[in-house]
């Protein structure tokens, strides 16, 4: 599936072989592999570099699930919830848990060796699970689960689930030339934003589900409507955010059946992995569903922290409204003509305009929140075979705004709604052009199965 009848290699230059690569499929899948290998190496050696997963932030409440569900403690799992997240990282990790012994791993990552010592207070010791430790002074120590530092190297393996995910894109956007691919592992690499979601506050989920999602949307260039449900609906167990890639993906289906196809096996995976949390814990586990558990965390500026709007009014916004831009954005691309989302570039500008609305609304920006819409628009300029020079620009200026963060938080503020806008607005333009009838035979070419 995924070829279009009647076009070659030749129609192609991404896939044909020569100067853009060995000609051999077993050839070019050799070389993929060494790019990947040779990419993770820097990507991990950048994360060792920035010490690694932390022993604080997010790193303890969603280590405890992992390790809850790795000792098979359900019940624990379900009430040890404390982050507004879905179960989906923590189940797809489980077993690697298991799996691998609790000194798997470096150890100055996520437990500092100084700090670690067996679980106490004031010389008395308590009753935790098997395995667990302390970290930090007996004053304000914070319980750890069992393989910790395991789960820090576990959390550095999402980054191949993005990787594998972005190159399917490619692929089935028939693009994937070896300079591409390169190019592609390389800004995943060393961007950023996919760095700081493991050594910031340690949100593998973030990365993992981006990857999933986007094999997804691959799986819709090549007409697998199934398959693509089912890697959606893992995306969204694993993170809310997945919703914003489901919607164009959904409307990217040409007809009533292929949608309810898509949408229903998204929806069956989801059920099924919340189903038994939700038995055992219903409160804990629709308020980390909601996402309004989290109180809206003040961290960077926006307009809305500007405005002063803060706690669940905020987090309502940040959660809903891209929504439903997102599902305005994607009815009318659906109703304009010329736009037809089973081509890639339409399909990938769109996902990019619902992704970057996130930006646009969201009441707090950590770094790592800038990982999906850097991505898309990265790919979006491979996937149109065109200069990426805009895109690495956005990516430079995004960063800035929100890591660096200018002293005038007014500045900070204003940039960052700049700069989301104008991401959104570069899919939009993108779609647009798409759409005119000057639109280049790159752009133009339909996916449909053999």
């Amino acid at each position: 599936m995924g070829e279009s009848p009647g076009r070659t290699d030749e129609d192609h230059p991404g896939r044909a072989g020569g100067a853009d690569g060995p000609a051999s499929p077993w050839a070019r899948r050799g070389v993929t592999l060494l790019l990947l290998v040779a990419a993770a190496a820097c990507y991990v050696g950048v994360v060792v570099a920035r010490s690694g997963p932390p022993a604080g932030g997010d790193t303890a409440p969603l280590t405890a699930v992992t390790s809850a569900l790795a000792d098979g403690d359900l019940r624990l799992a379900a009430s040890a919830g404390s982050l507004p997240n879905p179960p989906g990282y923590p189940l797809l990790v489980s077993p690697l848990v298991a799996a691998f012994p609790s000194t798997f791993g470096p150890p100055t990552w996520c437990t500092p060796a100084a700090k670690l010592h067996p679980p106490s207070v004031g010389g008395v010791h308590r009753s935790l699970p098997h395995g667990v430790v302390e970290c930090g002074t007996a004053a304000a120590a914070v319980a750890l689960p069992p393989w910790y530092r395991a789960q820090g190297l576990l959390g550095v393996a999402s980054w191949l689930v993005l990787a594998l995910g972005a190159l399917a894109v490619l692929r089935a956007a028939r693009a994937d030339s070896v300079a591409r691919q390169a190019g592609l592992l390389a800004f995943l690499a060393f961007l950023p934003a996919a760095s700081s979601a493991i050594v910031q506050l340690f949100h593998p989920q973030d990365v993992a589900s981006l990857g999933l999602a986007l094999a997804g949307t691959a799986q819709v260039l090549r007409r697998r409507w199934l398959l693509a449900g089912v890697l959606f609906g893992a995306a969204v167990l694993t993170k809310q955010f997945a919703l914003l890639l489901l919607l164009p993906a959904v409307f990217a289906a040409p007809d009533r059946r292929s949608r309810l196809t898509t949408a229903a096996g998204a929806a069956v995976v989801v059920v099924v992995g919340l189903l038994p949390f939700f038995v055992l814990d219903p409160r804990a586990t629709l308020e980390n569903l909601s996402g309004f558990s989290a109180g809206g965390a003040a961290a960077g500026q926006t307009v809305l922290s500007l405005a002063g709007v803060h706690g669940t009014v905020a987090s309502a916004v940040a959660r809903d409204a891209p929504l439903l831009f997102a599902l305005a954005a994607c009815i009318w691309a659906l109703r304009r003509p010329g736009i037809r989302l089973g081509r890639p570039v339409d399909l990938v500008a769109l996902t990019l305009v619902c992704t970057g609305s996130r930006l646009v609304f969201e009441s707090v920006v950590f770094p790592y929140y800038l990982l999906a819409a850097s991505v898309l628009v990265f790919l979006l300029d491979l996937v149109a075979q065109r200069s990426v020079h805009w895109s690495l620009a956005w990516c430079a200026a995004a960063a800035f705004f929100v890591a660096v963060h200018p002293g005038n938080r007014f500045v900070a503020a204003f940039g960052t709604l700049v700069l989301a806008v104008a991401v959104v607005g570069y899919g939009v333009v993108t779609l647009r052009r798409a759409s005119s009838p000057a639109a280049t035979p790159t752009a133009s070419v339909q996916l449909h199965p053999r």
